[in-house]
């Protein structure tokens, strides 16, 4: 049976352009968390007063990853079972992390943009009939974009499942 996990970046210090949120599935199918459905995700800002307009882009990653705070996702029903996905540094298979201290070089393939209000944050939730599936062995990234004047503060998640 599958689950819902939360992936979490709370009260950080970003750098520009910062990758907040990574998460790659497995490369097998017969392994748990090879096909992963998103079905939302947030960014925002809590130490400032200046407000700013910025954006956010996410997508695909097919190679040259950051280096990313490993950070391990949480169910979000208590009392499941742990994911199949683990916190990493560097991005390696079955994995996410959040808080890019250095991005990677690699192509984002975007697959949306929005411009939002640092005051206000942003929240992003799929329909159900438009919720991505993230294939075997590709890299999901959530991306600010920009230089925002306060780069300490910003929180974000992004909330999956694995499929299988």
């Amino acid at each position: 049976m599958s689950s819902l996990y939360t992936v979490t970046m709370a009260n950080q210090t970003i750098i520009a352009d910062s990758e907040m949120i990574t998460i790659r599935a497995a490369t097998a199918l017969s392994s748990r968390a090879s096909i992963l459905r998103l079905y939302r995700m947030s960014c925002g800002q809590k130490d400032t007063s200046t407000s700013q307009e910025l954006g956010v882009r996410w997508g695909l990653k097919a190679s040259a990853f950051g280096t990313f705070t490993s950070t391990t996702p949480a169910p979000v029903i208590v009392g499941a079972v742990a994911s199949a996905i683990t916190g990493s540094t560097s991005n390696a298979a079955s994995s996410c992390g959040t808080d890019s201290s250095a991005n990677g070089g690699g192509t984002l393939t975007v697959m949306g943009q929005r411009g939002f209000n640092n005051l206000n944050g942003w929240e992003f939730i799929w329909l159900p009939e438009d919720r991505p599936l993230i294939g075997i062995d590709q890299t999901f990234v959530l991306q600010l974009q920009g230089t925002p004047t306060t780069l300490t503060g910003w929180s974000a998640d992004l909330e999956f499942e694995e499929v299988t």
